[in-house]
């Protein structure tokens, strides 16, 4: 019994770090490209360690649709919005994911709702010409006038948006 007592542990070794989320987002970022499995995979370890990193939901969520799954795209996006709603880009994202879904009213407030935040030109621009697009498809299909000068107000304003970043679809 007094070997129990009496043992020697060796000298303390300290603590190991893991790899911090930040990094492992990073390491996604750069081989997304060519290789999409292991990128999402780095994402949903990303996000594991970092609850709040809405980029990595971001990320995770345009590789899921890349790959036609809709649903888990705008569940990641949904989650992006969540964590910080004050990017229009994750808008935008969610906007394409529903509309390619066929919902185009969530769609369409989505949209919108990117095109009312600070930020990226161009993204405001594509915000509105994805609105008078489906404002356009609606109007016609019902003929509301309404709708239709809505679409034309949205499409004056991404032709301004373009003319000012110099560059169109």
């Amino acid at each position: 019994m007094a070997d129990l007592l009496t043992f020697t542990i060796g000298p303390r070794r300290g603590l190991l770090r893991g790899t911090r989320a930040t990094d492992r987002y990073e390491q996604a970022r750069a081989i997304e490209a060519r290789d999409p499995d292991a990128a999402m995979a780095l994402y949903r370890r990303a996000i594991a360690g970092q609850l709040d990193l809405a980029d990595a939901y971001n990320n995770l969520g345009r590789l899921h649709h890349d790959r036609g799954e809709l649903a888990d795209a705008e569940g990641c996006y949904r989650v992006a919005v969540c964590v910080d709603p004050a990017v229009a880009l994750y808008w935008f994202n969610l906007g394409v994911a529903v509309e390619d879904q066929g919902r185009h009213a969530e769609a369409i407030a989505a949209y919108e709702r990117a095109i009312e935040l600070p930020g990226d030109a161009a993204i405001r621009a594509d915000a509105h010409f994805n609105v008078a697009r489906l404002l356009e498809l609606g109007g016609r299909r019902d003929d509301d006038h309404l709708l239709l000068r809505r679409a034309v107000r949205h499409l004056v304003r991404y032709r301004d948006l373009v003319r000012v970043s110099g560059r169109a679809r």
